[in-house]
Parts: C-alpha cells; sequence; structure tokens
C-alpha cells in the first residue's frame, strides 16, 4: 500500500514514518508534503497516487480542506489534529478516518486496518459538503462554546480581558499574545490553535498561521503580490495584517 504523508512538522513526519515501518512492513511512504501547494503540485505531477493519504489539518499555507477545494483526491484519508475542533465525526465520508495527536499506535492500526478493509475512495465533493454545511450550522466556534474572556497571569495577580476588547492575537518566537483595541498586549499561555477553537469565528478569523484578528477592527483591504490581501486598521499592528493566499476565497466570504 502507497502511502502520501501531508505534514509540516518535519518531527511528526519522521514520527509517522517510524511507526509505520515498525507496523506495516508493507507499506510504502511515496511522499511528504508539508504545505498546501506542494501537496497540490504532488498530485499535479507523475508522482505516485498514494491508495492513503495522512493528513494534517492545519498546515504552513492553510488548511487541508484547501486542498479539496482545488482537485479531487481519489485516495483514502486519515485527517490527522492535535484538536478535535474540527468535528471530524461530521466529516466521516467514505472511508474517511481520524487520529488526534500525539498518534496512539493502536489508533494508527485501527485507521490503517480500516483502510485495508474498505478501500473505498474519499469523495472531496462530500467532504467540503459536509465542512460547509457544519460550519453554517455552527457558525459561532465549532466545539460549541465561545470563550466570553481570558484570564492573564500578571505576577501575583490576574487580569480578565473580554473577548469584545481584543482587536487580534499573533505569535511570535513561540510565544503567543493578545493585544486589546487599546493597544495593551499580553502574553498568554494558549496557542493560535487552541485559541480559534474557543472565540466566536463570525467575530474572529485567522488571516495567517500566525494572526486572527477581529472583524470590528477591519477598515479594509488591498491586494497585494503574490494573491495575497493586507488587512487595512487604524492601528499600527505588532505582527503582519496578511492574509495568506490560501485563505484569501474564505476571507472574503467571511467578511460577506
Amino acid at each position: 500500500m502507497k502511502v502520501l504523508i501531508v505534514e509540516d512538522e518535519r518531527v511528526s513526519q519522521m514520527s509517522l514514518i517510524r511507526m509505520l515501518n515498525a507496523c506495516y512492513p508493507d507499506i510504502e511512504v511515496v511522499g511528504t508534503t508539508r504545505t498546501v501547494k506542494d501537496t497540490l503540485d504532488y498530485f499535479r505531477s507523475d508522482e505516485p497516487v498514494p491508495d492513503l493519504i495522512f493528513m494534517d489539518v492545519e498546515l504552513q499555507d492553510g488548511n487541508c480542506f484547501d486542498i479539496f477545494r482545488h482537485i479531487n483526491i481519489t485516495s483514502n484519508v486519515v485527517l490527522v489534529t492535535a484538536y478535535n475542533k474540527y468535528a471530524i465525526e461530521a466529516f466521516k465520508v467514505g472511508c474517511i478516518d481520524y487520529i488526534l495527536k500525539p498518534i496512539d499506535p493502536q489508533a494508527l492500526c485501527r485507521s490503517v486496518e480500516r483502510c485495508r478493509k474498505n478501500m473505498n475512495v474519499v469523495s472531496s465533493a462530500g467532504l467540503l459538503s459536509t465542512f460547509n454545511q457544519y460550519m453554517t450550522n455552527n457558525p459561532v466556534s465549532v466545539s460549541g462554546k465561545v470563550k466570553k474572556r481570558f484570564i492573564i497571569k500578571l505576577g501575583d495577580n490576574f487580569v480578565l480581558v473580554p473577548t469584545s476588547d481584543i482587536a487580534y492575537f499573533y505569535t511570535e518566537d513561540n510565544a503567543s499574545y493578545i493585544v486589546t483595541k487599546d493597544g495593551v498586549q499580553y502574553i498568554i499561555n494558549f496557542s493560535l490553535d487552541e485559541i480559534i477553537t474557543q472565540i466566536d469565528v463570525l467575530e474572529f478569523f485567522r488571516i495567517s498561521r500566525n494572526c486572527i484578528i477581529s472583524l470590528s477592527e477591519i477598515k479594509g483591504v488591498s491586494k497585494i503580490k503574490g494573491g495575497r490581501l493586507k488587512v487595512v486598521t487604524d492601528f499600527e499592528p505588532k505582527c503582519e495584517m496578511t492574509v495568506s493566499r490560501a485563505r484569501v476565497d474564505d476571507f472574503l466570504a467571511w467578511l460577506a
């Protein structure tokens, strides 16, 4: 069985390859990709079509659903994610399975055996339809809960920051920050992956891997090189306010 690994973290790639090699000597890893673009390039090339794809949800330049929007995948797909934020049970179309990180060997074996016994191909259209329908019916957050405030520890004290007061979240040097509408910055103990599952996705959008912005702070957008968008604000941001190319369509749809 031929396997493609779509994963932006090199350590996670190697770990999955080692686990597959240890459990399934007959499996051939025919390639690894780290981005939406790399994956699209793979499928548009003469590289072998995999029987099974292990696909991380969050990639360097977007999420895996951007891949399905551009090409028709005819392989079995196992989604891999650090958080159960995409309600993956809703995406079980055909032979799709999911594994939570860190990958448990038993979960890996379950997915491989499930695909061996049922080598139906994934329906790309079905996956996207289910994903879009789920997001329409559950717009506030994938988990169904919306965080009203963040508790910030400052020495021996705690500060309550209402979510409605937040202009944007960003990461820098492996640290995450909140910046309020008054320009006050706080460091927080959440990754952006965690934050986006807890906040109102009608009011906030993740424009890149490093920034989530509040709708109330967007004054306009302008096109820049590479098919990206520049977000116009009334403040001087502490991070780059650029919508990655892979997220432009979703961003414009969110604004509409």
